[in-house]
């Protein structure tokens, strides 16, 4: 995978900005279906990041259902998805959806998947309210 950009968070007002250019590289790229991958510990913002990534894709807070961790995915409309995988194992039936299914797909806890990602972001604790935010392109 290539580095595309590398950001610094000490907010929530970075992270959105973070997850506005990231929907900006996915719109350009006019894919029918793109799979993100959103890799990190736990509490590291995952679940925020895809909350501003809705916003920027026109899905109002309102709509925002939270994280998906019990339902395993939540569908906004035009055919944007966000699965969250920490509660499941390696569960086909995901697999099977990513894979026949077009949209944007926001995937948390991706490493039970063997699927390959269209881009990945990886978020690493840099202190109690920064975050290192890399963007990978397969």
């Amino acid at each position: 995978m290539e580095v595309l950009k590398t950001f610094l968070s000490r907010d929530e007002e970075d992270t959105k900005k973070v997850a506005c250019w990231v929907v900006e590289y996915l719109i350009k790229r006019k894919e029918n279906k793109c799979i993100v991958f959103l890799k990190g510990d736990l509490g590291c913002g995952k679940t925020r990041f895809v909350k501003f990534a809705l916003e920027c894709l026109g899905i109002d807070e309102e709509e925002f259902d939270g994280s998906p961790t019990f339902t395993v995915m939540n569908e906004y409309r035009n055919r944007i998805y966000h699965i969250d995988l920490y509660r499941v194992g390696i569960d086909e039936s995901v697999v099977e959806y990513l894979e026949s299914e077009d949209g944007i797909f926001f995937v948390e806890w991706p490493e039970k998947l063997t699927i390959k990602p269209d881009v990945v972001v990886e978020f690493k604790f840099e202190g109690e309210q920064r975050r290192k935010i890399d963007v990978y392109s397969s």
